[in-house]
């Protein structure tokens, strides 16, 4: 009912003999506002949900905002009673009980311990990860890997290799070790990492001095480290190992020709020349020279000659072709005697020719029926000499000694005459001869000679 309703039969019960007098008698406004109140609350009651549960939510849900309608009330009220400034409004700051300021501290202080003993346990987990992770580098395998050569350990290297170089049957390990040796001394070891590695199978280039000399290829073992992250290990070590010999040799077929200790069998004979020498191949015949060839040698081998003397001969390299070429060579004593005879031969002829003995002499040191020694007789009166002088001493040197076999031998000798001619200075005559010689009968004779 609102208030003009009211009010209308508020009037209505002054009126005289009105039969709703009654009725308005003793009525107010606040006491109809509490009856609408009670009947509303009677028929909620009346219809309330069969629910209970429901219906006590609802009403305990009244009993809430009837309590904060009351405090914002009293709220509103203690406003009002402050004491104001004019022109200045504030609020009453609030007052927190005493325990939750407890509680708020506490729980503060725990929040702070437990975001800092996280922040220290993960940063402790940060730097394990990075200690893990750098180890498990494959760099780390190099750089343990690369100590081997610093210095270098030949005998550790060489047994790492998972190919060994090929050698032949004329060297031997320690050859190889000793070309490393050479090869890694004194230079600086470093390694770069190939192209074609990949973070399963790393592969890195060894260098010396900038040089490539090796490979080392690696693959993820099966184990594991901490963090799942893998250990590395090397798959594979290669050395670059280059033979820096190819031998020729020439020798002789009257001799054995050793490598490193080795006697070379015709399997290495690559050529067989028959011996340029051409005046001996009416009287005797000449050893043919022989050629070997010895490939792939790591070092400069150890080559010896063993002749037909059983002596032991060290082949010359000829600087021109590279080839190591065996000298012919005899025992002192042969050598002693052939050179004495050639001494002994140039001496006569150059007497011979001096007119300081006869020609008959000549048959002494030829051959029978020898057509040098013929032609030097039948123009001996046609040849230049001093009629007057004397020979003092003579002086011989030998320019080339070959000896062939122990029954041929060639010599180059220049034969000096120093004289004393009357009615003249001194004067020297030399004698420049080149002689063939071979053994006769048990004697030495001059097979051929020439000026």
């Amino acid at each position: 009912m609102n208030r003009d309703l009211f009010n209308q039969k508020k009037k209505l019960s002054e009126m005289p003999d009105n039969p709703d007098a009654t009725w308005a008698d003793d009525v107010s406004f606040d006491t109809l506002e509490k009856k609408i109140r009670e009947s509303k609350k009677a028929t909620l009651f009346a219809l309330r949900p069969l629910d209970d549960k429901t219906w006590m939510k609802e009403k305990a849900l009244e009993r809430e905002a009837a309590k904060s309608a009351s405090k914002a009330k009293g709220d509103g009220n203690a406003a009002l009673k402050s004491p104001k400034t004019k022109g200045e409004e504030y609020a009453e700051p609030k007052k927190f009980p005493k325990k939750f300021v407890i509680f708020m501290s506490v729980w503060s202080a725990s929040l702070i311990l437990l975001i800092s003993a996280f922040l220290f346990f993960f940063y402790k987990f940060l730097e394990d990860y990075e200690k893990v992770y750098n180890e498990s580098l494959p760099y780390h395998v190099m750089d343990d890997f690369l100590g081997n050569f610093e210095p270098v350990n030949i005998d550790y290297i060489y047994s790492g290799i998972t190919e060994k170089p090929e050698i032949c049957e004329f060297e031997t390990e320690e050859n190889v070790k000793n070309y490393l040796n050479r090869l890694l001394d004194s230079k600086e070891i470093s390694y770069v990492e190939d192209r074609d590695s990949t973070e399963k199978t790393p592969v890195f280039l060894l260098t010396a001095d900038n040089y490539v000399f090796g490979k080392v290829s690696m693959v993820q073992g099966e184990d594991k480290r901490n963090y799942d992250l893998p250990k590395y290990r090397i798959n594979k070590f290669e050395m670059y190992c280059e033979p820096e010999w190819n031998v020729s040799i020439k020798s002789y077929d009257n001799c054995v020709v050793y490598v490193n200790g080795i006697a070379l069998n015709d399997s290495y004979l690559y050529r067989t020349d028959p011996n340029k020498e051409t005046h001996f191949e009416d009287y005797v015949e000449l050893p043919d020279e022989k050629y070997y060839k010895i490939s792939s040698l790591y070092e400069r081998p150890d080559i010896r000659v063993i002749n037909e003397f059983n002596q032991e001969v060290i082949p010359e390299v000829n600087n021109t072709t590279g080839v190591f070429e065996t000298p012919f060579s005899a025992p002192e004593e042969i050598e002693n005697e052939m050179i004495d005879f050639a001494k002994d031969a140039v001496s006569v002829y150059a007497q011979v020719v001096c007119r300081e003995i006869n020609d008959s002499a000549l048959d002494r040191i030829f051959i029978k029926n020898s057509m040098i020694a013929k032609e030097i007789k039948q123009n001996s009166g046609n040849l230049k000499y001093f009629p007057s002088h004397v020979t003092n001493e003579t002086e011989d040197e030998i320019i080339e000694f070959i000896p062939y076999r122990e029954d041929a031998f060639y010599c180059e000798i220049k034969h000096v005459q120093h004289m004393v001619i009357y009615g003249a200075r001194p004067r020297d005559v030399e004698t420049d001869a080149r002689i063939y010689c071979c053994r006769e009968n048990g004697e030495w004779k001059v097979y051929t000679m020439l000026f």
